[in-house]
């Protein structure tokens, strides 16, 4: 058992053994308990180096970068070494703000890139770009959020990103920045239910940890069964926040 997932047990064993409130008509426990109980990780660069600690652990791939132009000519590295003649890239806010698609197209003209647009109305063209990313080997989106405990990428989908695009290709490369993470992911859905109330933010979540990988036939691990082979992080340093939190 990895050291974050004992340390969760621990505290629900914690909370298990504690006297009970009585219920009564209209009782509700208080947020506030939730925040306690799964207290951790308090600094911002100690969220950062435990993200990436449990990242790493189950196999994620990171990179920290101080700017975009290092992000950009990472990326440019890891397409020619994966030989990647297809790539998708997400229309993320992160993604939009480094101007990675315009970036990368001007560096690789060989290269085919697919720009995502999920706003697509009509139903061909939906269909169209479900079949053109199945051609695709990589993959560039960006998070919404990131919980430290686990090091597991949080992503929405919406206009700005289908669920396809981090499931389809081999590869799959996921831009944040340190602002995005949170401890754990009762404090998250804390975030989300002030930000967004009963309404979820998009239309479905996925909690990503590590790359795809199974051992279903004969206890087997195998990678890339059932999403991407690699998945890679780049955390890039923020000014400001972006994605899931305040522009």
């Amino acid at each position: 058992m990895s050291g974050s997932r004992a340390e969760i047990f621990g505290k629900i064993r914690q909370a298990l053994v504690k006297s009970r409130p009585k219920h009564h008509h209209g009782h509700s426990s208080a947020v506030s308990d939730l925040k306690q109980l799964f207290a951790s990780v308090a600094s911002r660069d100690g969220m950062v180096e435990r993200f990436q600690t449990e990242f790493e652990l189950v196999s994620g791939e990171y990179c920290f970068f101080t700017n975009g132009a290092a992000v950009v000519e990472s990326l440019i590295e890891l397409i020619e070494t994966s030989a990647s003649n297809q790539v998708a890239i997400s229309e993320h806010p992160l993604c939009t703000r480094l101007g990675i698609i315009e970036a990368l197209r001007a560096q690789l003209p060989g290269v085919t890139f697919l720009a995502e647009d999920v706003a697509a109305d009509n139903a061909f063209d939906r269909t169209r770009l479900r079949n053109s990313m199945a051609n695709v080997q990589l993959s560039i989106t960006g998070a919404e959020y990131l919980i430290a405990d686990t090091g597991t990428i949080v992503s929405v989908a919406g206009p700005q990103a289908s669920r396809q695009i981090s499931l389809l290709p081999s590869i799959h490369v996921v831009l944040a920045t340190p602002s995005q993470i949170f401890p754990n992911m009762a404090e998250l859905f804390l975030e989300i239910q002030n930000t967004h109330g009963p309404k979820l933010p998009g239309s479905a979540i996925t909690f990503i940890t590590g790359p795809s990988r199974t051992a279903d036939i004969e206890k087997v691990l195998i990678k890339g069964v059932h999403g991407p082979m690699r998945l890679l992080l780049a955390m890039v340093a923020d000014d400001h926040r972006v994605g899931g939190l305040d522009q």
